[in-house]
């Protein structure tokens, strides 16, 4: 069986007590769970004391957790996990929470397994996985702070997108530095067509994602602003084109934009649980209703 390994951490401005007495009950998980956001309807039933958990979902899948054993000192909690579905494996569940001096280190690690007929997928699962638990410690890191954890998911459905066209800076940067890029590109692309082009402006800014590959952490993207018609004078680093009218499959994610990846995995989530079918020719767009 290929082992897998995944640890994920965070720092969150509270006492280790806390945190723990949220962690190490399974009651309170559906409030900042990662994965319940791609299906807020998943049956979930977990035990009086809070040591056992049971999912069934659609969307999800189906598994078990229980906690195998707890800390007085409340710095650490192992669990068994059982996934049923879409597959069968088992793993372990670790929290380790250190005191330090801006707060407490939340570290989320699982050792496990996937199916032999599965050893393609260990790097990819590796990588989904640590980011199902990045945008989990985020969630709890809210949740703790805030007392609520300000994501929320509206599924659209299969909707149709009318035809546009835009103009755009296209770029190739690291996942990690996506976020600077996009931020820098926007500035650029806003400015220039506000002071040039204000009037041909025809919608909100949008992003194409043309590839975003999360085990070798690379992306390419274009930042683009739809326009009414293509002007002659738009600058040499800049590109132009038009999306023709199509179906989409959509939804909307309301919060913070640091919350965005919960929007994309749930997509990715509905597209392996066969609710759409992907185009092969247009890649997919993530559009700002407000400013990110």
């Amino acid at each position: 069986m290929p082992k897998i390994n995944i640890s994920k951490s965070i720092i969150i401005k509270e006492k280790p007590k806390k945190i723990y007495d949220i962690v190490s009950d399974f009651g309170q998980w559906q409030t900042w769970s990662p994965w319940l956001l791609a299906e807020p309807d998943c049956k979930v039933h977990t035990s009086k004391n809070g040591s056992l958990y049971h999912w069934q979902g659609d969307i999800v899948g189906e598994g078990k957790m229980r906690i195998s054993e707890k800390s007085d000192k409340h710095d650490y909690l192992s669990a068994e996990l059982e996934f049923i579905k879409p597959w069968k494996s088992k793993s372990m569940i670790y929290f380790h929470l250190f005191e330090k001096s801006e707060g407490t280190e939340v570290k989320w690690t699982m050792d496990g397994g996937l199916p032999f007929f599965l050893f393609w997928m260990k790097k990819s699962m590796e990588a989904y996985i640590g980011e199902d638990y990045h945008r989990g410690l985020g969630l709890l890191k809210d949740w703790i702070d805030t007392g609520k954890t300000n994501s929320k998911i509206d599924f659209l459905g299969i909707q149709e997108l009318e035809a546009f066209e835009f103009i755009g800076i296209k770029r190739k940067c690291s996942t990690s530095e996506i976020g600077q890029c996009m931020e820098d590109d926007f500035n650029t692309l806003l400015t220039e067509c506000h002071k040039n082009w204000e009037k041909l402006i025809s919608g909100f800014p949008f992003s194409v994602y043309h590839k975003f590959d999360v085990v070798k952490k690379k992306a390419v993207y274009t930042a683009a602003i739809p326009i009414i018609s293509i002007p002659d004078d738009i600058s040499s680093y800049m590109i132009s084109g038009k999306r023709p009218a199509l179906k989409t499959y959509g939804l909307i994610h309301l919060g913070p934009y640091r919350h965005i990846a919960n929007g994309w995995a749930a997509l990715v989530m509905h597209l392996r649980a066969k609710k759409f079918k992907p185009s092969k020719k247009y890649p997919p767009i993530e559009i700002y209703l407000n400013s990110p």
